[in-house]
């Protein structure tokens, strides 16, 4: 039963090693794949001191674990003196003395040595932006200093094919795909730093019902899949109140304008949090979902054509939204 299971992950695996991003399905099965190979990629025990790999304990053996984290999007690898008595524990168990922190949105390239049994991962323009961190007391990672590589030893290279090229396709898609997520969050930005112009130029005409402060501009999590945005105004009664959206790309199905231009998405997937400050002491929170992201871009008139570029950068990442109603 494993080696069909086996097969039939090495079959999907093989098939979309080469293949390109079109959507965030897409997007899902790349980050799986890729977690997948890193897991099988390197070696668990090694002789720090020797070109070959030990698969026996011997004096100077490290202990190593290489990871992928979808949520972060970094690769993380954990570095510690090998202990008999860690056989067999879960890895969270394991007190890895050191641990590096891999964006791999910055990684150039992966190099494979089938001789020396490594893999190198470089950085983009030989920057230091790997983290490194060491246990300390309290068994707390605390920073300690920052490379601009990482060797991890690996006898794999030979055992699973094309695993350089691989790991290098899946990074560099996931990285192209990034590219157009920032894009899209750019032209937001741009967009909404041109409204808060508007109200300092144009401030007598300006409806002061949609007046706003950024408290922070488009962004997507780190996951690469919410996108939000928090701006403050104040209410009818002259309170602050802060108000935030948030909602998953994926959703979205249309861009329309009321006012405001917005995006709609599905039922009940747009999440809106908004804090009032009736007094100084005094605050209140309303969490509530609705199907309207609103982007608080509304002094223009007859801009159709905004609508037309935000779903011609949606269209980028896969997404089919439409033009809805456009109402200045």
């Amino acid at each position: 039963m494993k080696r069909i299971v086996l097969l039939l992950f090495t079959t999907f695996s093989f098939n979309i090693s080469f293949a390109q991003i079109k959507n965030f399905e897409d997007e899902r099965d790349y980050l799986f794949a890729l977690s997948a190979l890193i897991e099988q990629s390197y070696t668990e025990k090694y002789a720090e001191n020797a070109n070959h790999i030990y698969q026996e304990k011997y004096e100077g053996v490290m202990r190593q674990l290489f990871q992928f984290d979808p949520s972060s999007m970094n690769l993380v690898y954990y570095k510690t003196p090998y202990e008999e008595t860690d056989n067999g524990k879960h890895t969270s168990a394991i007190q890895w003395l050191t641990k590096y922190v891999v964006p791999i949105f910055e990684i150039d390239t992966i190099i494979g040595n089938s001789v020396k049994n490594t893999i190198t991962i470089k950085m983009k323009d030989d920057k230091a932006t790997i983290q490194t961190y060491m246990l300390m007391s309290g068994n707390e990672y605390y920073p300690a200093a920052k490379e601009n590589s990482l060797i991890i030893k690996s006898n794999k290279l030979l055992k699973i094919r094309n695993l350089e090229k691989r790991l290098n396709w899946r990074i560099a898609e996931l990285q192209n795909f990034d590219k157009k997520k920032k894009a899209l969050i750019t032209y937001l930005n741009k967009k909404l730093q041109t409204e808060v112009a508007y109200q300092i130029k144009d401030s007598l005409n300006y409806r002061n019902d949609k007046k706003f402060k950024v408290t922070q501009e488009f962004q997507l999590d780190n996951s690469g899949q919410w996108l939000s945005v928090s701006v403050e105004r104040k209410n009818i009664n002259g309170n602050p109140l802060i108000e935030r959206q948030m909602v998953q790309l994926k959703n979205v199905i249309g861009v329309g304008k009321d006012i405001s231009v917005l995006l709609e998405s599905k039922p009940n997937c747009v999440k809106k949090t908004t804090e009032v400050k009736n007094s100084p002491t005094t605050e209140r929170k309303i969490e509530t979902v609705d199907n309207l992201f609103f982007l608080h871009l509304c002094y223009e008139q007859n801009n159709e054509h905004i609508g037309n570029e935000i779903i011609n950068l949606l269209v980028q990442l896969g997404i089919n939204a439409t033009k809805k109603a456009w109402y200045d």
